[in-house]
């Protein structure tokens, strides 16, 4: 199991284009989420589609999402999808076990599903198991992303606010 402030492990997707994204092309640029969904379930989708309302949001905290399936994903799916949100398949398992562990993979229909929230340099800030579907609510993933933003190293502001 993962543990905030430990690097995370390399994740790869193959997007419905055919274009290969890893998680560390964003590395010292973006902010990321994490979420390990499953394909045709629509408590995941829904989850994805709130995802993308909130993409000003996420925006705004210089984040992107990879979202990813043990699946292919379906056309339909990422269409109309905002660039902050990036949708793919990690049809080999690898990735969802390096997050989720290796009994992450119940079947290949439906495997582990979890959302993890890393800062720019690859620490791993938070995630969340989700355990029959309950995802982390968006006001709690942007509020990390927040956090991360005001505890930014590079931005020289403290982790806390400073009482005057």
């Amino acid at each position: 199991m993962l543990r905030a402030r430990q690097l995370i492990p390399p994740l790869t997707i193959q997007t419905p284009e055919g274009r290969t994204v890893r998680a560390w092309d964003f590395k010292q640029k973006k902010n990321l989420v994490i979420a390990f969904l499953d394909a045709g379930c629509e408590v995941c989708e829904e989850f994805l589609r709130a995802l993308a309302q909130r993409s000003d949001d996420l925006g705004e905290k210089e984040a992107v999402v990879l979202a990813a399936f043990l699946e292919p994903v379906r056309f339909g799916l990422a269409d109309g999808m905002p660039p902050e949100i990036i949708l793919g398949a990690d049809v080999s398992g690898r990735s969802i076990q390096r997050f989720l562990g290796d009994g992450a993979i119940a079947s290949r229909s439906r495997g582990g599903r979890g959302v993890f929230v890393a800062d720019r340099w690859g620490e791993l800030s938070a995630c969340w198991i989700a355990q029959q579907h309950e995802f982390p609510s968006l006001e709690e993933i942007l509020a990390n992303l927040e956090h991360i933003r005001i505890a930014c190293e590079e931005c020289f502001m403290p982790e806390w606010p400073i009482e005057g």
